[in-house]
């Protein structure tokens, strides 16, 4: 997950893309303003979403962009991944939600969000409806820092 290191002006967020635990396995891709999300029910793992991976290091997000990352729990507790969305709302301020999205999706049915993007299970497929939702301007819960 990325670090508490981020640091938001009003046109910009800068975030550190890295592991908490450097031992685990981890991952990140970045979907710019101008680049289409899939459609949820097409994304089955993290190699179902377009583009490459970021590399370790700092990124800048910019209003409509969304990150989604993806890393290993430790191996010697818990077993599985957990996956972070991150998204930059239009007025510049940073969105980050943790996996366990069906909070969100509730929120979003309940808002008109087109049932071909409420298609699709998993947390990745997940990550990827709660970012059609936040780009299509809907106020979701569960929002963390």
């Amino acid at each position: 997950m990325t670090e508490q290191s981020e640091i938001q002006s009003t046109t910009s967020v800068s975030v550190r893309v890295v592991p908490s635990d450097y031992r685990c396995k981890y991952w990140a891709k970045l979907f710019r303003a101008n680049t289409p999300l899939p459609l949820p029910s097409n994304v089955m793992s993290a190699s179902s979403l377009p583009g490459p991976y970021l590399l370790r290091g700092d990124e800048e997000l910019f209003p409509g962009d969304v990150m989604i990352e993806g890393e290993e729990n430790h191996p010697y507790k818990k077993r599985g991944w957990s996956y972070w969305l991150r998204y930059v709302a239009p007025d510049g301020n940073l969105l980050v939600y943790r996996s366990g999205f069906s909070e969100q999706k509730m929120a979003a049915k309940a808002r008109g969000l087109s049932p071909s993007l409420l298609a699709g299970s998993g947390d990745i497929a997940g990550a990827v409806r709660v970012a059609h939702a936040l780009r299509a301007g809907m106020a979701l819960p569960g929002a963390c820092r």
